[in-house]
């Protein structure tokens, strides 16, 4: 009976950290990729201003973009939680229920390593799957947009060119659809109109002129002069000149090895498919090393090591692990020694970590 009850007790602490850590997880990951997030959507208000996309597709595709800001802040939210998770746990005396319930503080450890698991398994999920994906669909949102909310793009006095083979010129513009004195070049083709107004049909973009002329050139390298008091041209035949072909982050998995594995392909291009891998599959399995570098904050001991500066220490070193990370993913393409390291890393550095940090504990006293 009192084996059962320490066993539900245990159950319980063990229950109250899981949802600690992770609940500062979420909230630690949510409101880092919410503030950058932000500032990208600001940013690619261009898309609108000066590329003419319309607002259903502006959202559509900052929408799409928030899954690879996920991804990219995983592992330093991951950090920052634990880090904070800990440090909380201790001062509050909460993690001491612990040991006085006669459980270690590398049980704790255990804990925490086990709890890592499900933020790994998360960002395996983001990297493989979630985030090239949404990086694709963003691109071929771009890729298949249409030329809209044309008078953001009729700048008065000034020639726009937000569109491949064509560049305009307003004299005037009211903002309210109505232009004047406009200049509309295309390759082989000149339009000239004394007035404009802007249509929208079916949530297209087409311009009405009035009394202008057309001129044309000819196979002969005649000009033909055409001159009309009413004609309407159409934007919906152009297309952006935003960058449409995906690049190796915006592809699948499966299609990145794939295209590594064929015969013809570049060295160059290679070594770009081999970090993109390597970044998707290794960089997740870092996550519960940073779970046991945080671990060496249960070290309580101020007498044989100055806190404070054990807990700036731990996270510098941290920290600087994640730059690492970065730098061996990049090495790892280029040098053989570097690549088995980074295969060998993720498992062989976590049992290192391990026996370090259980040495390291048991150089504390017990408390009693």
């Amino acid at each position: 009976m009192i084996l059962n009850t320490h066993i539900i007790f245990k159950n319980k602490l063990n229950n109250y950290i899981f949802f600690e850590i992770i609940k500062s997880y979420l909230l630690v990951l949510i409101s880092l990729s919410l503030l950058i997030w932000i500032a990208q959507a600001a940013k690619y208000l261009n898309l609108i201003t000066e590329t003419g996309l319309s607002i259903t597709t502006y959202i559509t595709y900052v929408a799409l973009i928030y899954p690879k800001i996920i991804s990219q802040l995983m592992l330093i939210s991951f950090l920052v939680s634990c880090f904070i998770s800990l440090i909380k746990l201790l001062e509050s005396k909460e993690i001491e229920i612990y040991w006085m319930a006669g459980i270690s503080k590398f049980d704790i450890a255990k804990l925490i390593l086990k709890i890592s698991v499900l933020p790994t398994i998360l960002s395996l999920f983001f990297y493989l799957y979630l985030a090239p994906f949404a990086n694709l669909e963003s691109r071929r949102i771009l890729a298949n947009s249409e030329f809209s909310m044309v008078n953001s793009l009729v700048k008065k006095n000034n020639f726009n060119s937000p569109l491949k083979n064509l560049t305009i010129f307003v004299n005037k513009n009211d903002n309210s659809g109505n232009i004047e004195k406009i200049f509309i070049f295309e390759d082989l083709k000149t339009i000239i109109a004394k007035k404009g107004r802007i249509l929208n049909f079916k949530n297209k973009n087409y311009l009405e002129l009035t009394d202008g002329f057309i001129h044309e050139k000819k196979a002969d390298q005649s000009i033909e002069v055409v001159k009309f008091e009413k004609t309407i041209f159409d934007f919906t035949k152009y297309q952006t000149e935003l960058v449409k072909t995906p690049k190796n982050q915006e592809h699948r998995t499966s299609w990145l090895i794939n295209q590594y594995f064929k015969p013809l392909i570049s060295d160059n291009e290679k070594f770009n498919l081999l970090e993109e891998i390597h970044k998707r599959i290794f960089k997740p399995l870092f996550i519960p090393i940073i779970a046991i570098f945080c671990c060496f904050l249960l070290f309580t001991n101020n007498e044989k090591i100055n806190l404070t500066k054990l807990k700036i220490f731990i996270f510098s070193f941290s920290t600087f692990f994640l730059i690492f990370i970065e730098i061996l993913l990049n090495l790892s393409v280029k040098s053989i020694f570097f690549q088995i390291l980074l295969y060998i890393l993720p498992l062989l550095g976590l049992t290192i970590l391990m026996i370090i940090l259980k040495n390291f504990l048991n150089n504390e006293p017990i408390l009693k």
